[in-house]
């Protein structure tokens, strides 16, 4: 009996799992398991609300130069994935995304997913204007505003 609850217990956290990154684009399944910059969720304001993490497809030593401290610009084929989060249920609401183009510094494709129920619907922003006048105001770290948190 205990064996067969499990069972079912597992097949409904699967589906669970597969249902929250339905409708992501192929190259942003599984950022969770990406490099975490932040240690701490993100709770101050700012133009995303609620409590976010970010994560980017990077190893540690691919974020950090000689001296430890985090080197930029980023390289090509860069993503990153701001996941926010509702800071009542810590339900994931929407995904930013960021795609860096070439080894050129502010190079960025921008996107966007919301959760619709048990999917999330967006993707590449034809017009990122918004996010591109806010993202311009941090050049000295390649347009990202959070950076890797040495552990």
């Amino acid at each position: 009996m205990n064996r067969w609850v499990l069972l079912i217990a597992g097949v409904l956290g699967i589906g669970v799992v597969l249902a929250q990154v339905a409708g992501l684009s192929e190259n942003i399944q599984g950022y969770t398991n990406w490099t975490r910059l932040n240690i701490n969720k993100v709770t101050k304001a700012g133009p995303h609300a609620g409590v976010r993490d970010v994560y980017i497809n990077l190893k540690p030593d691919q974020l950090l130069g000689a001296d430890g401290q985090p080197k930029f610009p980023l390289p090509a084929g860069t993503l990153i994935v701001k996941e926010s989060s509702d800071p009542n249920t810590l339900s994931v609401t929407t995904l930013y995304v960021m795609q860096k183009k070439s080894d050129k510094p502010g190079d960025w494709a921008w996107g966007m997913f919301e959760r619709k129920s048990n999917q999330f619907m967006g993707g590449t922003l034809t017009n990122p204007a918004m996010c591109v006048g806010c993202h311009q105001n941090s050049k000295n770290t390649d347009w990202t505003y959070t950076t890797y948190e040495k552990r």
